[in-house]
């Protein structure tokens, strides 16, 4: 399959689960000639409308959520990211669903506290506001969840700007496809945003696309995160950071132990761990039963499992999950004789630990697939403890059953920056923050007109 971008000749063929792409990559001279494109219609995008703007996403939106129109894409998209097209189709629907009309008109509303700011200038209790586009923007985009490539260009268009897209060679086709989409419905997109291909390698391509657009917005993993600040801090250029970040639940109190369990379950199977905003870790009040609690958690992912089963394209990913099965089973119940429970699939469908002892975050970090640690608690300072000791520079969101507002408190002075209950940790609400802003926001700056 060829996947051909706004630019490029030079042909990268790889090889993602027994599924030939070839990748249009582009040289550093094609990419400059995009960007002074975008730049030179900076004026014209600003004189679009926010209404035609929503008109085109939500029309975007109900397309994908036609199942004839994204079958096929949903079949691609499975193979590539290794997951089953049930889940696939889970995921993808509730995307699109943040694209429609209402949804859009609530987010500007919620992050910009005015529906007409980014078109006109608003009155104030000391004049005028505006909000006005940061100009062209870069979007580095991963591999780890596709959601991120409606959310991020979606989030450009709205608020102005022009936008140059980086896909990822591990999940190098949504973005395309997205993109054509909208082309489909209006081909003046292409006058606000391109998408395109290089080696990430390629240190110097990056440098320059830094250099001459205005903005970067970065979803990624912690050392790509590292090398952008390092170039946006040396051209000063306006930094919107996304990524390396880790979420869990806490659960204090229960009513429905079934329910609350289910609840855990489908918070952990959605983007099988891969996404920012799923638990890897469970920290359960030992006044709970904790054996019945990880032996519910285990029978609701099975019984999920059966609704939204896992992929098995790639045999490698199953050997790895087994293989952090074992090793952790070695390392805290043998190595260090930790009192541990695990209840798990025969295959790599799934694997609850139960570990009276917290787990190491190097342990945390093979908690992908569906695998998952259950850890007691006898005392939230304990968990107040191990999260400000092990997690608080990767925070993002907190599932929380219970009615601590003081530990919520605390738990958001960590840098918690979403607490949802159980079972809505996926949930992406119209003007919920992510990883503590705004990207309405951070994507506009603010005018204030004293006149």
């Amino acid at each position: 399959m060829k996947i051909e971008y706004t630019c490029g000749n030079t042909v990268v063929s790889r090889n993602v689960n027994d599924i030939n792409l070839e990748l249009v990559s582009s040289d550093i001279d094609q990419i400059v000639s995009v960007i002074d494109k975008l730049n030179a219609n900076k004026s014209k995008v600003h004189d679009m409308s926010v209404e035609d703007t929503i008109e085109i996403l939500d029309k975007c939106g109900r397309l994908w959520l036609n199942r004839d129109y994204s079958k096929k894409h949903i079949e691609v998209l499975a193979h590539i990211l290794n997951q089953s097209e049930e889940l696939i189709t889970y995921e993808l629907e509730n995307s699109m669903h943040m694209l429609l009309r209402e949804n859009l008109e609530k987010t500007i509303q919620e992050e910009l506290q005015h529906i007409d700011v980014l078109d006109n200038w608003i009155e104030t209790s000391y004049g005028q506001v505006h909000r006005q586009p940061r100009g062209v923007i870069f979007h580095n985009i991963s591999g780890n969840a596709f959601v991120v490539v409606p959310m991020s260009i979606s989030m450009g268009l709205l608020s102005k700007n022009c936008n140059l897209v980086k896909v990822s060679a591990d999940e190098p086709y949504f973005a395309r496809v997205f993109y054509d989409s909208l082309c489909m419905i209006d081909p003046d997109i292409k006058e606000r945003l391109s998408i395109v291909y290089f080696n990430s390698e390629r240190s110097d391509i990056y440098e320059t696309i830094v250099k001459k657009t205005d903005s970067v917005i970065h979803w990624g993993g912690e050392y790509s995160g590292r090398i952008m600040g390092e170039l946006c801090a040396k051209y000063n250029k306006h930094l919107i950071m996304h990524g390396a970040k880790i979420s869990f639940e806490v659960i204090d109190e229960l009513e429905d132990i079934n329910e609350i369990c289910e609840g855990v379950a489908k918070d952990v199977i959605c983007w099988e761990q891969k996404a920012c905003l799923s638990p890897r870790i469970v920290f359960v009040n030992s006044k709970i039963d904790t054996n019945l609690f990880a032996k519910s958690v285990a029978e609701q992912i099975e019984r999920l499992t059966l609704l939204l089963p896992k992929s098995y394209l790639n045999p490698l990913s199953s050997i790895r999950m087994l293989q952090d099965r074992q090793y952790c089973m070695f390392k805290y119940g043998v190595k260090e004789k930790q009192n541990i429970e695990v209840h798990s699939s025969y295959n790599a469908d799934y694997t609850v630990i139960l570990n009276n002892r917290m787990p190491d975050k190097e342990d945390i970090d093979r908690c992908f697939n569906r695998f998952v640690f259950i850890c007691p608690y006898s005392d939230k300072n304990e968990v107040l403890e191990y999260v400000e000791n092990n997690l608080k520079q990767y925070l993002q969101t907190m599932g929380y059953s219970g009615s601590n507002q003081e530990f919520i408190e605390k738990m958001s002075m960590l840098g918690v920056s979403i607490i949802t209950r159980t079972g809505e940790m996926p949930m992406h609400y119209p003007g919920t923050s992510h990883d503590g802003i705004h990207n309405l926001k951070e994507m506009t700056f603010i005018v204030s007109k004293q006149l």
